[in-house]
């Protein structure tokens, strides 16, 4: 019973730092808030996370790491093909993160403002988060040397922050843009993949 309820409170503390973090970014937020939203005492949240900063970085791992296991277990697959495609390259990249995110419902709309928000977060801030992606980061990268030859290191590095950018437009604006342009805010996963890659796509082989 103590076990089911430590592990109560830790994701319960988790899900109020990740509404605070997503709204105040990590500087605006307060362990005292988080502490005084969440019920509990500052006892609780050292025992589970420690500091601001380990807390942090607990609610990006949570997101990060399914999502990119996902990410880099497609990306395998797609790259032993032997006419391996950008397209697919650039989909085993969008669909865990859009698809984990829709399948969330309400604390989707809050962890995509938390995740837009946290890519323009200050050091040394930006470098504990970018540590969680870095490995993904890499292998597509690489995986872009396959599919787009010839290139220059800048280049590619150019293209993945394209290519990221276009996601973190999407998690932070999808509410705005689902009202400014459609009737209907319930936005298909397959659509969204679909005009990323699209997208992607284009740019990138106009890069060549």
């Amino acid at each position: 019973m103590k076990l089911a309820e430590k592990k109560d409170t830790k994701t319960h503390i988790l899900d109020v730092a990740e509404r605070h973090f997503a709204i105040y970014g990590f500087a605006g937020t307060t362990l005292r808030g988080i502490i005084k939203e969440a019920d509990v005492n500052v006892a609780a949240v050292a025992y589970h996370f420690g500091s601001k900063e380990d807390l942090y970085s607990a609610v990006i791992e949570r997101f990060a790491k399914p999502v990119v296991e996902e990410q880099l277990s497609r990306l395998r697959k797609e790259i032993v093909k032997r006419n391996v495609k950008l397209t697919n390259i650039l989909t085993a990249f969008y669909e865990p993160p859009i698809a984990l995110i829709k399948s969330m419902g309400k604390r989707g709309a809050t962890l995509s403002l938390f995740l837009g928000r946290c890519q323009t977060e200050q050091e040394p801030i930006y470098s504990m988060i970018d540590k969680h992606f870095a490995p993904c980061r890499d292998q597509f990268l690489l995986a872009m040397r396959q599919v787009l030859p010839g290139l220059s290191k800048k280049d590619y590095h150019w293209n993945f922050e394209f290519m990221l950018s276009l996601i973190v437009c999407f998690l932070t604006r999808q509410q705005v843009i689902s009202k400014r342009y459609t009737a209907n805010e319930n936005w298909q996963v397959d659509d969204v993949v679909s005009r990323l890659v699209g997208f992607c796509t284009a740019g990138m082989q106009d890069s060549k």
